[in-house]
């Protein structure tokens, strides 16, 4: 089946009474249904249950036409500019170009006051750099037509310095490039300098829009992107010799006594917002749309400089991709007040055509006051998780791999495959390799939805539903609620329940269950390699999340050295682990290993039969523990959380059971390991289910694997794992506070095992 349709909303998180916005695409003008639904299982693997939908009445639900959307996608900047007469310029800025599409980059282009080009300079589909002005002889600039080429290639992965100078008095044009050396070998990169007679340009313009990154476009969308690093531009009303322009973009404040100098931008300043300041002309900020990547390294980064907040004048770069996207900007099909009487949860609009099903999912939490017949339970649903693997097609290269490129995808992939500009996932690179550091939901995301592959949130509605199963009173809250609220929210609680893989939080949502648990609340987590990412929000980009995957960790990409902190707040990013809050500490077991074909069994531990956790396992004699499941045939896979009292463990935690027996193909963490092992020899893999108290009269029970929700509906929820699950539930929501033992003597040094090499093994 080809999809044709798509979509996405204005509000991830909403609350009754807001109104949301839906933006439809459809790949033709056709007619399509709307309703809403409420997700309550979104699972349709066809050993479960199935999906689970409540049809809920909507004003806007009914037959509906759709038409084409806009899906240019890529990162631009535009920068005012005072209008000013003049009939010469100089545009000067450095540039390091690190993809080569095939077709025109555009670079800058200066527009007069009513939108019309002055100068155009950009990259042509051979990497030459090129530049065309209004008026010439030639032709007109917006044609396309290449005025001025240099005939050497712009070097990629290097910093170049541009000039470009028209004189309109004699109608002159000249462009140079001058590439900066960073080695021998570079020595040989000469500069080039080419000029041309226009012919009669017109005696004086007016420049009122400099945009950077893409051709202009009064709706401030991208035409041309480019994919690369620029910084510094430089605007004169007046020619300058090259050298003098290098020396303006090498300089760090306007030179006084030039009033013909009107752009001085630093992308320096304002790191962590949309603005772009102009030093020539206060009040004059410029903005950068479709999130580039800010706090980069510049041209005069020397290695010293790690943190952009300390050496600002080092990280004056912004890089710009083709495939960045924010928001699409899609014009509005329909809108929805939520109605009070909705209860918290996972719901969708869901819109049908023929045989296609879209869903455009969108979570309605409730107030973050305390209420009258407040449920005891909180389902945490991690939206931040859900970002970060929005648009992910890693498991497609796993797929093909095994398969071939012809192996078959879901249409909702192939879709996506087809349409790059629907944005990547922070698993992937850009074109030009570097990593996505940004995710939004303002754009189609294929698997935030249901009745798509069992992971993230399909899985977690595994637990939706078999709390709706069981009867359990309870609200589902988010992420960021928790980055909004933090603790506040959580404490109207008894028992939050994290998901299968809440494996991104920012230092709010960390610090709200850390807080929730010293003030004495009951914690379930019932996944795996949770806890495990920091990332930032940020104010001025209030639907995006951003990630610096730096250091260590299993991930798709890896961040430039010196490139680690945030953009958005400074922070360094990379593992929790590695800012002395490893997931261990906060709930008991922490990521060690993952592998995705065969999930197996835990079995019972001595410590099972602790008076401590007796009700954990109240009607449960069996010794082997969840040998059945969605996710691979059993509760112990995909990704899997060991107990460590040197990772921050609690030394009188209990670890009830402890899966065996995973295939060769259940690999070890990477921070786990200092060289790499045959695989599946290290004791370290293994998940442990792990209970243990609070000082504050609280306690937390993790289950250390992500399989562990798919096993709950086996033999129609009669099972096991959803018999622990379940009673455990019941005793957090029990207001007898727990009480901890005394700590258990720590074992020396010298009692834990060690692999060759100091490769540590405790636990």
């Amino acid at each position: 089946m080809t999809k044709k349709l798509a979509g996405y909303r204005s509000k991830l998180v909403v609350r009754a009474g807001d109104e949301i916005d839906f933006m439809v695409h459809c790949e033709e003008p056709l007619e399509y249904e709307a309703d809403l639904i409420r997700i309550i299982n979104g699972d349709a693997d066809p050993a479960g249950p199935g999906l689970v939908f409540e049809e809920i009445d909507a004003p806007f639900a009914g037959r509906r036409s759709g038409l084409p959307q806009d899906r240019r996608a890529g990162s631009l900047l535009v920068a005012p500019l005072a209008g000013r007469c003049g009939s010469e310029l100089t545009l000067a800025f450095a540039v390091q170009p690190t993809f080569l599409s095939g077709r025109e980059q555009t670079l800058a282009e200066l527009t007069d006051t009513d939108g019309v080009s002055i100068v155009r300079i950009w990259i042509d589909a051979g990497g030459r750099l090129c530049a065309a002005a209004r008026g010439a002889s030639a032709g007109d600039a917006s044609s396309g037509d290449v005025f001025l080429a240099l005939e050497k290639q712009i070097p990629l992965d290097r910093w170049s310095f541009v000039t470009c100078l028209l004189d309109g008095a004699v109608g002159s044009l000249r462009l140079a490039q001058q590439p900066r050396p960073v080695g021998p070998a570079d020595l040989c990169l000469s500069m080039q300098d080419e000029g041309a007679v226009l012919g009669k340009l017109p005696a004086d313009w007016r420049p009122a829009l400099l945009t950077m990154a893409s051709g202009f476009d009064p709706e401030r969308k991208p035409r041309q992107p480019f994919n690369g690093k620029i910084e510094a531009p430089r605007l004169s009303l007046r020619v300058m010799p090259h050298a003098e322009a290098r020396a303006l973009v090498l300089a760090e404040a306007p030179p006084d006594g030039d009033p013909s100098v009107i752009g001085f931008w630093d992308f320096s300043r304002d790191i962590d917002s949309r603005a772009v300041s102009n030093l020539a002309l206060k009040g004059r900020p410029g903005e950068v749309v479709n999130l580039p990547t800010r706090a980069m390294r510049g041209f005069r980064w020397t290695g010293d400089g790690r943190d952009w907040r300390a050496a600002p004048r080092e990280y004056g770069a912004i890089h710009f991709h083709e495939t960045d996207v924010y928001d699409l900007q899609w014009e509005k099909s329909f809108s929805y007040v939520v109605a009070d009487q909705l209860r918290s949860g996972a719901y969708a609009v869901r819109l049908r055509h023929g045989e296609e099903t879209e869903y455009l999912t969108f979570f309605v939490s409730p107030s973050p006051d305390k209420r009258p017949g407040q449920p005891p339970i909180a389902f945490v649903a991690p939206t931040a998780s859900y970002l970060a693997y929005a648009n992910e097609r890693a498991h497609v290269m796993v797929v093909r791999a095994l398969y071939g490129d012809d192996a078959p995808l879901l249409p909702e992939v192939q879709q996506l495959i087809e349409n790059p500009s629907f944005g990547l996932s922070m698993y992937e690179a850009h074109p030009d390799g570097s990593g996505v550091a940004y995710a939004s939901h303002l754009r189609p995301l294929w698997n935030l939805r249901p009745d798509t592959r069992p992971w993230a949130f399909p899985a977690d509605t595994n637990i939706i539903h078999w709390l709706e199963t069981e009867g359990f009173d309870y609200d589902v809250i988010t992420d960021h609620d928790l980055a909004a609220h933090g603790a506040s929210i959580l404490n109207n609680y008894a028992v939050a329940i994290a998901g299968t893989h809440p494996e991104y939080l920012d230092d709010a949502i960390y610090d709200a269950y850390e807080r929730f648990l010293t003030e004495g609340g009951r914690l379930m987590y019932l996944g795996g390699n949770g806890f495990y990412w920091r990332v930032a929000f940020s104010e001025h980009w209030p639907e995006a999340m951003e990630v610096r995957r730096a250091e260590d960790g299993n991930r798709g990409w890896v961040a430039e050295p010196g490139e680690y902190r945030h953009a958005f707040d400074g922070a360094m990013g990379g593992l929790w682990r590695r800012q002395a809050r490893a997931p261990n500490r906060l709930v008991g077991v922490g990521f060690t290993a993952q592998g995705f074909t065969v999930s197996t069994h835990y079995r019972r531990t001595a410590a099972s039969n602790d008076a401590r956790c007796a009700f954990v396992f109240e009607g449960v004699e069996d010794e082997i523990i969840g040998d059945f499941g969605l996710r691979g045939g059993g509760a112990a896979g995909e990704e899997i959380d060991r107990f460590d009292i040197a990772l921050g463990s609690p030394a009188h935690g209990l670890v009830m059971a402890m899966s065996e027996d995973h295939p060769p193909d259940m690999f070890l963490a990477k921070e786990e390991f200092l060289f790499t092992l045959v695989p599946n020899t290290d004791p370290r893999i293994h998940a442990d289910l792990v209970f243990y108290e609070t000082a504050s009269g609280g306690a937390v029970f993790s289950t250390g694997s992500i399989a562990w929700a798919g096993a709950l509906s086996h033999n129609g929820f009669s099972n096991n794992v959803a018999t622990i699950t379940g009673n455990v539930l019941r005793r957090f929501c029990d207001p007898e506070p727990f009480e901890a033992p005394p700590a258990p003597k720590q074992r020396a040094p010298s009692e834990r095992a060690s692999v060759p090499g100091g490769q540590r093994i405790s636990g």
